[in-house]
């Protein structure tokens, strides 16, 4: 009896010690699988991209031959461009600028004609120069930028498989701030061609503190509380 536990406790304990042996020769990988979804520092980084891409939509306005009169069907054709592009008040807006080389004034008429009638409803027109223009006609351009997310935060909340045991940060980690300041950026061409500061801004702003320090001094009579 004591000779049979004897080997039941030696062949125990040469498996033992074959697994260990397996162990240390073989990654994490090895013994669970190919593990392509565990987190590292490529995939959990913080900083997500945003990309922001211009898209250009146009729209042609034709004229009859020899005449610089915006027709009323043109006019409803910039209307419903106006209306499809979603453009708001004091959004700029090119129109093409053709060539007023021998045309006995009429290429210019029919520019001012286009920007009037844009100018008209509040927009900003600026003139666009082309290589190619076609007869009797202009084209209106509206360019806007729409700012996306990483693609990886379409995902949403997920986890990666396999062994988490670098205690890195998930894939998804960055995406809320991502999102937020691309959705609440005014105008996603900032992100990658912030427009100049005005300096008057500053200069206005700083005007009513002078005032206010100067105030005791002016002999300015102080604002009641109610405004008057």
């Amino acid at each position: 009896m004591k000779q049979t536990y004897l080997k039941k406790s030696a062949t125990l304990a040469g498996l033992m010690g074959l697994l260990l042996m397996v162990a240390g020769c073989t990654s994490p990988e090895g013994l669970f699988g190919a593990i392509d979804e565990t987190a590292s520092p490529e995939k959990a980084t913080l900083e997500k991209k945003i990309t922001v891409s211009e898209l250009t939509s146009t729209v042609i306005v034709e004229f009859e031959s020899g005449r610089a009169a915006l027709a009323d069907i043109e006019k409803g054709k910039l209307l419903g461009f106006i209306d499809a592009q979603r453009l708001n008040f004091g959004e700029a807006v090119e129109v093409e600028l053709p060539t007023f080389s021998g045309s006995n004034g009429l290429n210019e008429q029919r520019f001012a004609q286009v920007a009037d009638f844009l100018t008209d409803r509040g927009f900003n027109v600026a003139p666009r120069v082309t290589r190619e223009n076609a007869p009797d006609s202009l084209r209106v351009y509206f360019v806007q930028y729409v700012a996306t997310v990483d693609p990886n935060c379409q995902k949403g909340w997920y986890k990666p498989e396999g062994i988490s045991y670098e205690n890195l940060p998930l894939p998804f980690m960055g995406c809320a701030n991502a999102d937020a300041l691309a959705g609440m950026v005014a105008n996603p061409r900032d992100l990658v061609a912030p427009a100049n500061s005005d300096p008057m801004i500053g200069e206005r702003a700083a005007r009513p503190v002078e005032v206010y320090r100067k105030g005791a001094g002016s002999g300015a009579a102080p604002v009641a509380a109610g405004g008057e």
